[in-house]
């Protein structure tokens, strides 16, 4: 219990090698490791099938997929779709079978669901400000804002305090140093129940171990956070939990055989979005989202992505830690690029590019203006041809 959840994924991995298996089925075994440590599980399949291993490989991840599997089987909505050799599908034409959607539709589409305009601030004044966050060497004089209506980016390697972050305007980790303001207000933050009730939500990265109660059914996990409002004398209001649990799994497209099912005997998609709904029946004002996309697959991850969107159009804050950069750079205003717990750079409008993010990430600038000169650097050294089609693939993650 003590480990973070990259080291429990390797741990589990090891478990499952140890066995001696002919066949190893490995479910995500990515979704929560480093860059690093993907190299060696890589190493690792490869060796396996050298052997004659045979190796089921289940990933919403592109670059693995085509990087270590002969073949690809895809599955939409309980149905086979197909199989096909990898060395023969091309990657767009993979995803139009994955979502059941033509090529020319994907095509005039981005990688990701986010609008154009998403995420924009619609007021100068902060709706969160999180300033001067202390808390040993996790976190050093960190200092974001959220605007209302605006989607607020953070990124960083593994360790870099970003999570940590998240957590502390939480109220869920305590700081030595820093205060949180919400609509101007000064919060006294000491667990989470105080940060329920003034107004934020946090969606942990962790969806098995903090997010999901696994034997509990979906309207339990539901209307968890909700419960102290339905409950007089001890008695849950039946009537009124039942009108939130279909109003939110009909908003959400939640999908289940009832709302009494099992969680953990729904998708990872459908977990998340059951773990969605679970904070927006409480209408927050904040909503601080840490990896809400890892680990589902492309048509869910599509369907929270414009999520988030609509919830920020709707006037919510939103603060959305992700390690996929094109969510980053499509669906915020601004990013934070964290780096070994301080804000190295924030990034804003054209800024805001893979490039420029990586190179803040690695070390290569601090502080607005270095991050301006990264950023001017790596737009140019993008091609200038505006009349130019776009490359731009959808990433199943």
């Amino acid at each position: 219990g003590s480990l973070n959840i990259a080291l429990r994924q390797m741990v589990a991995i090891a478990r499952g090698i140890s066995l001696g298996a002919k066949v190893l089925v490995l479910d995500e075994p990515t979704s929560s490791l480093t860059e690093h440590e993907v190299t060696v599980l890589y190493d690792l399949v490869r060796r396996l099938r050298a052997e004659d291993v045979g190796i089921v490989y289940i990933s919403h991840r592109f670059d693995e997929v085509y990087a270590i599997c002969d073949r690809a089987t895809i599955l939409r909505d309980g149905k086979l779709i197909g199989t096909r050799r990898l060395a023969e599908l091309d990657r767009l034409d993979l995803v139009c079978l994955m979502l059941g959607r033509g090529r020319d539709e994907l095509e005039r589409q981005g990688a990701t669901a986010f609008g154009e305009q998403a995420g924009a601030r619609q007021e100068s004044t902060p709706l969160l400000r999180a300033g001067n966050l202390s808390r040993g060497r996790k976190l050093k004089d960190v200092t974001i804002e959220v605007g209302r209506g605006e989607i607020v980016g953070m990124a960083g390697l593994l360790g870099s305090g970003r999570t940590e972050t998240a957590r502390a305007i939480f109220g869920a980790d305590k700081v030595e140093a820093g205060e949180v303001y919400l609509e101007g207000r000064r919060l006294d933050l000491r667990s989470p129940n105080d940060a329920i009730n003034t107004g934020l939500a946090f969606l942990s990265e962790d969806r098995k171990g903090e997010g999901i109660i696994p034997e509990l059914s979906v309207r339990e996990n539901l209307t968890l956070a909700a419960l102290p409002g339905l409950t007089k004398l001890g008695v849950v209001s039946r009537p009124r939990q039942r009108e939130i649990v279909e109003r939110f799994m009909k908003r959400l497209g939640i999908k289940a055989a009832s709302a009494e099912q099992k969680i953990r005997e729904l998708s990872g998609g459908n977990q998340q979005k059951v773990l969605l709904a679970r904070w927006l029946c409480m209408n927050p004002k904040v909503l601080i989202l840490d990896e809400p996309t890892r680990g589902i697959d492309i048509g869910a991850k599509a369907e929270i992505q414009a999520l988030i969107n609509e919830l920020a159009r709707s006037g919510m804050g939103v603060l959305m830690i992700s390690s996929e950069l094109e969510e980053l750079v499509e669906g915020s205003s601004r990013v934070v690029v964290m780096r070994d717990g301080a804000s190295a750079a924030e990034l804003r409008g054209t800024q805001i590019s893979q490039d420029a993010i990586i190179q803040v990430m690695a070390g290569g600038a601090s502080g607005a203006g270095e991050a301006e000169a990264v950023a001017d650097a790596a737009n140019e050294a993008a091609p200038q041809n505006s009349d130019a089609p776009s490359t731009h693939e959808p990433r199943a993650n």
